[in-house]
């Protein structure tokens, strides 16, 4: 994660904590998938696969799907958008936490990738604003929209 300062990476993670919050037990999230911990959606292959909700987690192990979850929404940025490490920090920030929330949904959003493409923020923001994804995610997408709005460099 080359692309990313030390300083992106603990500013990306300190917001997902609050964005995704915390629980250490298995619990529903608001499209009733089984998660954990800061926001990991519990897969086939987890070994929390098989546990009902209300079961507590380690520590360590919430600790350990929170490193392996931020890895793997960095790196789905950078596969989106290979352009990705010139952007300011602060657009950075704001699409690894997204691709974090989504994962591959990301993908999805072409007009978004078209914009950040043009490094056209206020047109990036509107495309996140303009999608069933800020509906759902309520202050989270209110927060993120209005940060991009604020990037100045085009």
């Amino acid at each position: 994660m080359a692309w990313l300062t030390a300083s992106e990476v603990d500013r990306i993670k300190a917001q997902l904590k609050v964005d995704e919050g915390f629980d250490d037990k298995i619990y529903l999230d608001s499209v009733g998938l089984r998660t954990f911990g800061i926001g990991h959606l519990i897969k086939e292959g987890d070994p929390e696969y098989k546990l009902e909700v209300g079961t507590s987690i380690g520590q360590d192990r919430i600790d350990s799907a929170f490193v392996q979850d931020f890895n793997e929404a960095a790196a789905l940025t950078k596969e989106i958008y290979p352009e990705c490490e010139t952007w300011p920090s602060e657009v950075k920030e704001i699409i690894v936490n997204m691709a974090f929330n989504l994962g591959g949904r990301l993908k999805g959003f072409k007009n978004l990738a078209k914009a950040l493409e043009k490094r056209n923020w206020t047109t990036a923001a509107d495309e996140m604003k303009n999608s069933k994804w800020y509906g759902q995610v309520k202050s989270r997408g209110e927060r993120l929209v209005s940060r991009m709005r604020a990037v100045k460099d085009k």
